[in-house]
């Protein structure tokens, strides 16, 4: 799609935009369609292994030392010298996990290289930012900012694929990486300039004919490319151990990556991390632990699930409660699903990576709509703010409450006062659809919400001068989810750790 040359800006750029979403989503169901759709997607399914396995081998590996060494790695097969450490790699692999995860390592990383060099001969790179693939570090990163876009191509294969073209496996990454970087993540950056043109009056962006930038970068997810949350699972563990207690976790195999213990696992820690809120008697939760036990003698290798689909269909009409199958072939719908299965001619299949997101999302939707959830995740949201605060240098000072009136984080550094309040209130940022006009009128709404927050500490803050004895003080919101603001004493929690004082 040809990109304008000069600024653009208001009508003239939503209109660029939704053109471009069209544009890019029928570009790839032309790719998609012509494609022999099981060939298609066994290769992918086999692909999505692949970066499962490399994304968590260091998580596995023995010690720090290892794990430092595993990722420094390059991609560079043309070298000799690096060959010989990818040989030894494989190697580790093959003693630890076995033949196949080490087959499957080589043939990815493989891929890898081929791929970084055709992006790199095409200018792709450019458009990548620092993701690249040159060594293991850097490819984890890029399949991790990846993983929803294969999940998705693979959700669309059965529904669109109805062609005869056909690639053998160590093909996949060529065939399949062009078109998911052209078409699907230019779709998520035409949604997000969408949702800033409908948020900043200001806004513009300006081309070359080659680039397209904007006069405001923003960044909606987290570290590791993790959707913000209310409250997390590793919050709430590491923030309320006291509440929580020893979990007895169930023995995993030390030389496999995925182990269908893990799901079980999952279930034990999401019912012991948040018991204050009777987890175990939602209806869901129930649901889920009897469907577990359902599908456990359908796992192959610890990592697959695999039904025909006269089970799947048994056990979808037996637990109303839960969404395993997305039927729809809209682009949005598939990319937004949680689902955990896919299917493929008659049978229909899931993997523990893909139960676990899909507990994960499913218990903690659910959580969402529970009012002492909600207040309390506030609480730990304020810890977690301080802790990052403690880390930058600034002194806690544990003031919560002047003459009946509460604060959030209040802080002394360089002989200043910065209070922080916190603001824990739920957006769905992360949802990319056509819904950009519903969500820049939440974000306004909600910036509202801050600026007269802070102009109401600005209003009271005779007390803090009165306890704390210094006059100068700043007053800042950390919003836990990202908005979009040019106030600078807005701050989007996922930008704390780098933000700094001017």
């Amino acid at each position: 799609m040809q990109l304008p040359v000069g600024k653009i800006s208001g009508e003239k750029l939503e209109a660029f935009f939704l053109q471009s979403i069209d544009y890019h989503i029928k570009s790839f169901h032309e790719i998609l369609l012509g494609f022999e759709k099981v060939t298609l997607f066994d290769n992918i399914r086999n692909l999505v292994r692949s970066t499962d396995e490399l994304i968590n081998i260091p998580l596995e590996l023995y010690d720090a030392n290892e794990c430092e060494n595993f990722l420094k790695v390059s991609s560079d097969f043309s070298d000799a010298q690096n060959l010989q450490l990818i040989k030894s790699t494989c190697n580790i692999l093959e003693i630890r996990f076995g033949t196949d995860v080490s087959q499957r390592f080589k043939d990815l990383f493989l891929m890898s290289f081929a791929i970084n060099g055709a992006f790199s001969l095409q200018g792709t790179l450019k458009f990548l930012g620092e993701l690249n693939l040159y060594n293991i570090e850097n490819s984890i990163a890029y399949f991790q900012s990846r993983r929803i876009y294969l999940g998705t191509t693979l959700n669309l294969v059965s529904k669109i694929s109805k062609g005869q073209k056909e690639f053998p496996y160590i093909d996949t990454i060529n065939q399949i990486l062009p078109g998911l970087e052209a078409c699907l993540l230019n779709i998520t950056t035409a949604y997000y300039n969408l949702v800033l043109n409908k948020c900043l009056p200001d806004f513009e962006m300006e081309s070359n004919g080659k680039y397209l930038t904007g006069n405001y970068k923003y960044k909606h997810l987290e570290n590791f490319f993790l959707e913000p949350e209310r409250l997390s699972l590793i919050d709430q563990l590491e923030l309320r151990q006291d509440l929580i207690g020893e979990i007895e976790m169930l023995e995993t195999s030390y030389n496999k990556i995925f182990s269908f213990v893990e799901v079980a696992n999952a279930m034990k820690s999401f019912q012991a991390a948040f018991k204050k809120y009777n987890i175990d008697e939602l209806k869901v939760y129930k649901e889920l632990n009897l469907f577990l036990v359902d599908i456990a003698v359908f796992v192959v290798d610890d990592y697959e699930i695999v039904l025909d689909k006269y089970e799947f269909n048994r056990i979808n009409n037996k637990y109303k409660l839960l969404q395993l199958y997305l039927e729809s072939d809209f682009y949005f719908d598939n990319l937004n699903s949680f689902a955990p299965f896919q299917k493929s001619e008659n049978n229909y299949y899931s993997t523990v990576v893909l139960l676990q997101r899909f507990i994960y999302k499913t218990l903690t939707n659910k959580l969402l709509k529970n009012r002492s959830f909600q207040i309390n995740s506030g609480f730990v949201f304020e810890d977690r703010v301080s802790e990052i605060l403690k880390e930058k240098g600034f002194l806690l000072t544990e003031i919560v409450r002047i003459d009946r009136r509460e604060f959030d984080v209040i802080t002394i550094k360089d002989n200043k006062v910065y209070n922080f309040q916190c603001k824990n209130n739920f957006i769905d940022i992360s949802t990319v659809s056509l819904n950009y006009n519903l969500i820049a009128r939440n974000n306004n709404r909600l910036c509202r919400y801050y600026e007269k927050a802070l102009l109401k500490e600005e209003e009271r803050e005779y007390l803090i001068k009165k306890v704390t004895d210094i006059e100068e003080i700043k007053h800042f919101v950390v919003s836990r989810f990202p908005v979009i603001s040019r106030n600078s004493r807005i701050i989007n929690f996922n930008e704390l750790d780098d933000w700094t004082l001017d």
